[in-house]
């Protein structure tokens, strides 16, 4: 879009460059509260495929880890969107890891068990230690 000189220009910045707007802070808010959700799933499911079959299962549930730690320090405004998440992960995952009276645990301490634990905590202790991605200033035409 090109102005005359002179002319005044119809088109007003909603936020000053280098800051957010608001609708987009709305968005990433969103994003993150619905990642949350799909954290929780993602986490519950993962501790019940982890064994499914030897290699394919492990790599389902530390690959979902995995994709939606990507895919939050993507759409999370501040490290603590990416915390959030991650907690709401690591809290399933680690009930479910804990013996219960009836002593059927769904995460053991063996090989399968340890490798989905700490994968899926290491992918988020990355994204969590990376922070947020640099977002481009430059407006969309």
């Amino acid at each position: 879009m090109t102005v005359a000189p002179g002319a005044a220009s119809s088109v007003r910045p909603s936020a000053p460059p280098g800051h957010p707007s608001r609708w987009a802070r709305v968005l990433s808010a969103l994003a993150v509260a619905g990642l949350g959700a799909v954290a929780v799933v993602v986490a519950v499911t993962g501790a019940f495929v982890h064994r499914w079959q030897n290699p394919a299962g492990i790599l389902l549930a530390v690959g979902g880890a995995v994709a939606l730690a990507v895919l939050v320090r993507a759409c999370a405004r501040s490290r603590a969107g990416i915390a959030v998440v991650a907690a709401l992960w690591l809290g399933p995952v680690l009930w479910l890891a804990q013996t219960p009276p009836g002593e059927d645990r769904v995460i053991l301490g063996d090989v399968a068990g340890l490798v989905f634990l700490f994968g899926g905590t290491t992918a988020y202790a990355i994204a969590l230690g990376l922070g947020v991605g640099a977002r481009s200033t430059r407006p969309l035409t």
